[in-house]
This record gives C-alpha cells, sequence and structure tokens, in this order.
C-alpha cells in the first residue's frame, strides 16, 4: 500500500514500515493522500483510492502492527479499540504504520481516517458489515451496539491473486511487476518463499518487496528465478471507511 500526499509541500510517498520517534509535524495534522498503484482487471486486488490520513503519537507498551483499529484520545494518541467501545460513538481509525513500542519514546506515525485500507481481523474476515473486536482488531461477527457505522469490508480475507516475482537465494528482497494490491503484513507464498512469510516492508519506489516471519522481521528466499507467488489477505479484510464511528447509544 503506497500512498502520496496530495496537499503537503514537498509531496512525496509515505513510507509506513515503521513509526519515528521524532515529532515531524504537530500532532491531528490531517493530509489528503492518493494510491499510486491501479488494477482495475485483477480480482481481489484492492485499489487505494482517495484517502485522509491524520498523524498522531503513541505512548503504547506494545508493539502495534498496520490494519490495527484505534482511536484516539485529546492529544491525538492511540488507544486500542475493544468491545468495550460498546455504545460510545467514537470515530474509529486503521493504524498504518508500524507503531514501535511508544512507552518509554513517544513514537509517530499516521492512521487513516477515510478510504479503502486493509483492517485486522480476530477471525477470517468476511465481505459485509464490521464490528469492534478485542485488542484493535475487526470482526465480521454481530454484536450489539459495536457495529462500526460507516464501514464495509470488500474483499475477505481468504481472497488471494497472483503476480509473477523475481527471487534471489539468500535475499529477502523480491522484485514485482507492480506493487498494486499490496500491503505491510500481507501474506505471501510460492517457491522459494518460507513457511508462513508476510510482506515485511514495501519499497517507496513500488518496484520490491521484502518478504519476513513478520513485519519488520525479514526471513530469505529458498530458491531463485522467476517465480509465481500467491498474496492471501490471511488476518486482515480490505475496507472501505468514511470516518467510520462505533454505533451510539442503543441499549
Amino acid at each position: 500500500m503506497r500512498l502520496a500526499p496530495v496537499d503537503a509541500v514537498g509531496p512525496k510517498l509515505l513510507d509506513f514500515s515503521s513509526s519515528d520517534d521524532v515529532r515531524e509535524m504537530m500532532p491531528g495534522s490531517t493530509i489528503t493522500a492518493v494510491g499510486t498503484d491501479y488494477d482495475g482487471v485483477t480480482a481481489n486486488v484492492a485499489n487505494w483510492g482517495l484517502a485522509e490520513i491524520v498523524y498522531v503519537g503513541y505512548t503504547g507498551a506494545a508493539l502495534l502492527p498496520p490494519g490495527s483499529l484505534v482511536v484516539l484520545d485529546k492529544n491525538f494518541r492511540i488507544s486500542l479499540t475493544a468491545a468495550s467501545e460498546a455504545n460510545s460513538g467514537r470515530p474509529v481509525h486503521v493504524a498504518l504504520s508500524t507503531f514501535q513500542i511508544g512507552s518509554t519514546t513517544e513514537q509517530f506515525g499516521w492512521v487513516l481516517r477515510e478510504g479503502i485500507c486493509p483492517v485486522a481481523y480476530s477471525v477470517a474476515a468476511t465481505a459485509g458489515p464490521v464490528y469492534g473486536g478485542t485488542s484493535g482488531k475487526a470482526t465480521p461477527t454481530a454484536a450489539a451496539g459495536v457495529q462500526i457505522l460507516n464501514a464495509r469490508c470488500l474483499i475477505a480475507g481468504a481472497a488471494t491473486f497472483t503476480k509473477n516475482g523475481v527471487l534471489r537465494v539468500g535475499s529477502s528482497v523480491v522484485k514485482l511487476p507492480n506493487v498494486a494490491g499490496v500491503f505491510v503484513g500481507q501474506a505471501i507464498s510460492g517457491t522459494g518463499i518460507p513457511a508462513s512469510s508476510v510482506v515485511s516492508s514495501i519499497d517507496p519506489n513500488g518496484t520490491w518487496i521484502t518478504i519476513g516471519s513478520a513485519v519488520g522481521t525479514p526471513v530469505t528466499a529458498t530458491a531463485g528465478g522467476n517465480q509465481t507467488l500467491t498474496f492471501t489477505n490471511t488476518g486482515f479484510g480490505i475496507v472501505q471507511l468514511d470516518r467510520a464511528t462505533f454505533q451510539s447509544q442503543i441499549t
């Protein structure tokens, strides 16, 4: 997932690989950004389109992966959403950055307020309504008061697509023709890809990715050459949000 700011000074592609302990702008700053990759033909490839994203802080004591559902406090700092947000009417955002542990040094990065993006699910995502689960994850399971309004899962967790990739034995770098539909944390498999691998990072130029056992933990290919690679939304659903909120008081 690559986004380029369209209303900021000196626009460049945004790097969501990791948060930063240096505050580069005022928390709460909001910009619009647009996806730079498009595939209107291949099934299950998400096109990110126009997004509204917010610069925020994080002081949590645990790693916060991209795709996590979050809410913001008065200082524009992240709190994970959970079933306790039922009936709250609170706005919901989705972490785009990989937020490192910030319990001693505050971390800064981006969350999405409006647009299409991967959202982490506690169980397999299905297309349709989205509900708040626990630990910052969504669920397709209906429950009173926790539906996330103005949000809908467009592509299920079991959805797959393929791309041709160029691998090199002993390298974590995979060259792709494009990164349309690819996002950090997405499952990747194929000849030469170690079992249970995910997309660990994406080159901002959109020409290669790194593979890892987890986001930010690279692994190396066991075969080289041109290979057909399968990308699966395991653990995620592709969700469209339009300033989404939890339901207000209903019980």
